[in-house]
């Protein structure tokens, strides 16, 4: 026998199965092509020169962590279909005389050459795509395009790896399969899980309690910290119970269409709801991912858009003027000098003051439960447990301070404060802090300081005291509690200047050399200078990264979501067709049949694009308390994204729908 006979019979059988064999493929060159393409950026010499390279190659590290992952569990998935499809030719080939070690042979020479193809196709396509998708990012993050192509070894090195094991894993698992079943387990293997499911209650039951909790804590939690902390909580509830509910509740709703005589004694309906009926236990886990895709894509589409669309918003949130000098624990003496560097740094850059201001306040943090803010050190290694109530953030500034933006100051006793909240309860009548009690004269409508950076991840508060001597003791006492770990007194001078950011840049940098030069305390440290402009490009290095990993992740998903879809068309076909036969000699027309057959199909796969419109409807208040994190504060414009993502899925979906749906009728017609 010819060495090469199970290469060549290989390379037939994979003609004969170009139809299965072929999106697989591709899906593979796609994937690889997408992980080359993390990894020559994240390598590529000239980008981590840029600005801003840490933090892109961090994000572009964590994509490539989450596309190798992803290939991982795609190709095992939509190997099983393969596999099922197969299996039949398998038991055929046993009986008609092939050893299974021969099988093996030939399913070996099919995994070579199908890894030859996908590992080197997703390398080249991976090459060629390369420079386009990196132009694509430059411009995205406003870099100069860097000149020159190159081809990354190390990228190319890690596609060829991980692919390698990935059809090596999968070799061995479809051989194990093979091995341990009998030439007649194999010719029936395609026509398993004919029978009809038990109505399973308490598998609905869990599904229902499991998703209802996900929801609850989307929904409830209201502190952006919390929500980080309980997010991927939520996410591993609403996917137990996406599954559950398709595996078990979904039969629980066909018994019950079945039920309804009105609805169920329709052509259509009866051919269709008792069709899924019977295979709903193998088509759940394809519908459940498919949902979970589809959210994830949803998710992170509107997500990270609506980060980069509110990017200026939330940069001017942070920053209401363009340069601002922060000094901590700065005598009378270092404050003036703070000011007095401002207007020599700009008057040496030859750029013009429009606007200049100093605030001194202290900041820090606390539990506020009821009336009582409670300052409590924690120790690391103490079972010291953490205080009840809410964690906030207090600034506190005297009334000389807040009367240089106010038009009007009330007068103050030693204890009465005004307050202004910015995220918080609004009803106390005091506040008592250590030993001291002061009592809520005013609540302010509006608190416009030039420095205000609202801490919008925590309830924040603004207390304006009477003078400097009760803003010492509020000093002193948090200074006693939190000990090495306590705040000192900031002191910011903001300003907005003329020009543009060559301008600003510059300013910035001639006020931090006088600062370095003159400060009177230097024991407390030089003042920092901080630029809006120089933060907003670090900002765009952020958001931009974020919205490229997203768009790059959201088309591998929506990759795996369309074969996904595709095959399970394509499975749907094969075990359809002799039904609808059946049901053509009993007296059913083709027209009938084909309405029975969109029925059934819109059933099926529109069923994950509502579900996971509703996932992401539960997720909006979550996600958008993350958002909180960072600075994005615009509810309305993440509402906007978030139906604008919806509403482009929703197209993608229905044109993969349209086009693989021909592939299931082309089988159940024919």
């Amino acid at each position: 026998m010819s060495r090469l006979f199970y290469a060549r019979l290989a390379m037939g059988n994979l003609k004969k199965n170009a139809g299965l064999y072929l999106p697989y493929v591709l899906a593979a060159i796609g994937i690889g092509a997408m992980y080359y393409i993390m990894g020559a950026i994240t390598r590529d010499e000239g980008i981590k020169q840029m600005r801003g390279a840490a933090e892109l190659s961090m994000i572009l590290a964590l994509g490539c962590g989450v596309i190798a992952i992803f290939s991982v569990i795609f190709l095992f998935y939509t190997n099983s279909f393969l596999m099922k499809r197969r299996k039949k030719e398998f038991g055929l080939f046993n009986i008609l005389g092939m050893e299974k070690r021969h099988i093996g042979k030939m399913m070996f020479w099919e995994i070579i050459m199908v890894a030859f193809i996908s590992i080197g196709g997703g390398i080249a396509v991976g090459i060629i795509l390369n420079k386009l998708v990196t132009l694509a990012l430059m411009r995205l993050l406003e870099f100069d395009v860097p000149f020159g192509f190159h081809i990354s070894v190390g990228a190319a090195t890690s596609v060829a790896i991980l692919f390698a094991c990935i059809f090596i894993a999968t070799l061995a698992y479809n051989l194990f399969q093979v091995q341990k079943a009998s030439p007649i387990e194999l010719l029936r293997s395609a026509s398993q899980g004919e029978r009809e499911p038990k109505t399973r209650w308490l598998l609905a039951l869990v599904g229902v309690l499991a998703l209802g909790a996900g929801y609850g804590i989307a929904i409830v939690v209201e502190s952006p910290v919390d929500a980080l902390m309980m997010f991927f909580l939520a996410v591993l509830l609403v996917i137990l119970g996406t599954y559950c509910l398709f595996t078990a509740g979904s039969i629980v709703v066909l018994k019950l269409l079945r039920r309804n005589k009105k609805y169920y004694y329709r052509t259509s309906h009866f051919t269709s709801v008792s069709g899924m009926i019977y295979r709903m236990k193998q088509n759940a886990v394809g519908l459940s991912n498919i949902c979970i895709l589809s959210t994830m894509v949803l998710v992170m589409l509107a997500g990270t858009f609506s980060l980069y669309m509110g990017k200026d918003v939330s940069l001017r949130n942070r920053y209401p003027k363009e340069i601002m000098i922060k000094g901590y624990g700065m005598s009378n003496e270092g404050r003036s000098m703070m000011e007095e560097c401002a207007v020599q740094g700009a008057k040496d850059t030859g750029v013009a003051i429009e606007e200049i201001s100093r605030c001194t306040s202290l900041s820090f943090a606390g539990h506020k439960k009821g009336e009582d803010i409670i300052v409590q050190a924690w120790q690391q290694g103490t079972p010291t447990a953490s205080p009840e109530g809410e964690l906030i953030m207090m600034e506190w500034l005297t009334l000389e301070e807040y009367g240089q933006f106010a038009d009007r100051v009330p007068e103050l006793a030693e204890d009465e404060v005004l307050v202004y909240t910015a995220h918080g309860d609004h009803g106390d009548s005091q506040y008592r802090i250590g030993e001291q009690a002061f009592r809520i004269k005013e609540y302010l409508p509006k608190l416009e300081l030039d420095d205000m950076q609202i801490e919008i991840a925590y309830d924040m508060y603004f207390i304006v005291v009477r003078n400097e001597a009760v803003l010492r003791q509020i000093n002193e006492f948090q200074k006693s509690v939190y000990g090495e770990r306590a705040s000192e007194v900031e002191t910011v001078v903001a300003m907005d200047v003329g020009g543009g950011k060559e301008q600003e840049l510059a300013c910035k940098q001639r006020i931090a050399q006088l600062l370095e030069e003159r400060n009177p305390d230097a024991q407390q440290g030089t003042p920092r200078v901080e630029s809006r402009s120089e933060r907003g490009n670090e900002d765009m290095v952020i958001f931009g990264g974020f919205l490229f990993l997203g768009v790059f992740l959201g088309f591998v998903f929506l990759m795996a979501t369309t074969m996904i879809i595709y095959y399970k068309q394509v499975s749907e076909g094969y075990e359809d067709k002799v039904r609808f036969e059946i049901m053509q000699k009993v007296g059913m027309s083709k027209k009938e049949v084909r309405a029975s057959v969109r029925s059934q199909v819109i059933k099926v796969f529109f069923l994950p694009l509502a579900m996971a419109c509703i996932h992401l409807a539960a997720a909006f208040p979550m996600m958008n308390r993350l958002l909180l994190l960072f600075g994005m504060a615009n509810v309305q414009l993440f509402a906007i994204c978030t139906v604008a993502t919806i509403g482009l899925f929703a197209v993608i979906y229905l044109i993969v729908y349209t086009i693989t749906a021909r592939s299931y009728y082309k089988i159940v017609e024919s």
